[in-house]
């Protein structure tokens, strides 16, 4: 396989979930060209595991940059500002400050006037998960800023081999980040790729990932004239450093003031009510939920669950620190009647038909303003089982991002389960349901609404020993309704068949018969489904 196909996979699993990428951009006096440019790039800052790390190295601009990131509270954002004012210099001490506050596994450098115009950084790190001892380099055309761009014009288009480079923290970190003995324009970026090489990161190249640098009439000309103007000492000190570990001394601190943070988001108030104001209703405990800090987190949906509103609200409560509701627009008095110390948030949503997709990522909106280390997606009609809810030894395991669930389907008594039940092995099915907070996130599925696997993560997984049951398929009547509801809304044929909600003569157990071994018991992932 080539490193054009690679790149061309539109939905790499080990990437798309989770992309582990801080995008670092030096900022001086660019909101301008950064307003111009970020509704272009918004939808792809806007993914799992990306963070922007804006590094403002003068204050004049910090309220109007503030201003404008507020309009895009789903951008996991991070605003460090330098407060002293001075004339424009080299970017590496920028630069530095920006991989030093980086909370994720990759950089990406690109600058605020860059539009990107194909998925760089879709490209750059789907390459670098196949050559992981190398650093990955775009390519970029200076452009003037009024320019129209077509499939055609891109063509004529010149297009350098600079303007984005991706590589792992740990690797920049080895040779102490860009030199900052760089002051004036240029030369930093070159140098920073050669001592890489030095240490056995190599380079590799990714001609189809292209950006477009915004300029100035005049700046696009004296771009090539500073460029011509090194000196044969500056040249040897960019191309050819004598060691790969630079700024012998503490690097990276040349200014620290943290404005805006993603983890510890001082203005999630602000941006929550601005959210759910385009609800039919709401309803917040009170505005001290937003500065709180949570260790795990309840992500419900629900429609028309009043019969099963109480227990639900017991049994979570028991087990975790809040619940976040989303009410599907129900009329039998679940939104109203919803009421517990631990219910954080409810909104109402005008409903168009279920739509399980669009409802959870719904809820991951409303999650993303919360200080929560975790959160875990439940139903009304579903319950923990008392005697495996462990939650402990998850919460303290560092490695853990995903967790999967045992599930089971009560059957016409509370104490049988359906041991036939499809997907499923000896009836105890396996569904992904609580997984760690990583920023503002979305669940990416090829399905359309129904079905889905309940976690915008897929990576580091856990297998745990809770046991939930499942009180939807209680009785023939409800699952008779089950049955109806999905062939209705099933539209895209997200599962095949709900025949088995109709079964007459399934194979009934206990559930007090179930036991650890039970649980243990594994089978090869591929016999695992997750939508039953």
């Amino acid at each position: 396989m080539t490193d054009l196909e690679l790149s061309k996979d539109k939905f790499n699993e080990s990437v798309i979930h989770n992309f582990e990428v801080s995008l670092v951009m030096p900022f001086y006096k660019k909101l301008r060209e950064f307003k111009k440019v970020l509704p272009l790039n918004a939808s792809k800052f806007q993914r799992n595991g990306i963070e922007i790390v804006l590094v403002m190295d003068e204050p004049t601009e910090e309220a109007g940059l503030l201003e404008l990131i507020m309009h895009y509270p789903f951008i996991n954002w991070i605003v460090i500002v330098n407060d002293t004012l001075h004339t424009p210099r080299n970017p590496a001490k920028v630069l530095n400050v920006g991989i030093r506050n980086a909370t994720k596994k990759y950089i990406l450098v690109s600058s605020p006037e860059t539009i990107l115009y194909t998925d760089v950084i879709y490209q750059l790190r789907n390459i670098l998960e196949y050559y992981p001892e190398h650093y990955a380099i775009g390519t970029v055309a200076f452009i003037q800023e009024d320019t129209k761009v077509t499939n055609e014009t891109l063509k004529s288009l010149w297009f350098l081999p600079y303007g984005s480079f991706m590589a792992k923290k740990e690797y920049l970190e080895s040779v102490n980040g860009y030199d900052e003995s760089f002051k004036e324009w240029g030369g930093e970026d070159d140098n920073i790729r050669k001592r890489l090489d030095m240490i056995g990161i190599s380079k590799l190249l990714v001609p189809e990932s292209k950006s477009l640098h915004l300029e100035k009439e005049l700046k696009l000309a004296d771009r090539t004239m500073k460029s011509q103007s090194y000196s044969t000492a500056q040249m040897k000190k960019i191309l050819y450093p004598t060691d790969a570990k630079t700024n012998k001394k503490k690097w990276g601190c040349d200014f620290n003031r943290l404005e805006y943070d993603w983890r510890d988001n001082n203005y999630a108030a602000k941006l929550c009510l601005n959210y759910i104001k385009n609800f039919v209703k709401y309803e917040i405990r009170d505005t001290g939920i937003f500065e709180k800090r949570y260790l795990k987190l309840i992500l419900c949906q629900s429609f028309n669950n009043i019969e099963y509103l109480d227990g639900f609200l017991k049994n979570m409560s028991a087990y975790f620190d809040g619940i976040i509701l989303l009410d599907d627009s129900s009329i039998d008095g679940t939104y109203e009647l919803a009421k517990h110390e631990k219910l954080l948030l409810k909104v109402v949503k005008k409903r168009e038909g279920f739509n399980d997709l669009q409802n959870r990522n719904i809820l991951l909106n409303l999650a993303s303003f919360f200080k929560s280390e975790w959160f875990c997606f439940m139903d009304m009609d579903e319950r923990f089982d008392e005697r495996y809810v462990d939650f402990g030894s998850i919460t303290r395991h560092s490695g853990i991002l995903t967790v999967v669930f045992n599930y089971i389907h009560l059957w016409d008594k509370e104490y049988y389960y359906n041991a036939s039940y499809p997907f499923s092995y000896n009836g105890i099915c396996r569904k992904t349901r609580m997984f760690r907070n990583i920023g503002s996130s979305q669940i990416n599925t090829q399905l359309k609404k129904l079905h889905i696997d309940a976690s915008p993560l897929k990576q580091k997984i856990f297998y745990s020993n809770i046991l939930v049951k499942h009180l939807g398929n209680l009785t023939k009547e409800k699952r008779i309704k089950r049955y109806e509801l999905y062939k209705f809304e099933d539209s895209f044929h997200d599962q095949k068949n709900y025949d088995h909600l109709l079964t007459e003569k399934p194979v009934l157990k206990r559930v007090d018969e179930i036991t650890i071994e039970n649980l243990n018991r594994m089978l090869p992932k591929s016999k695992w489904a997750t939508n039953c």
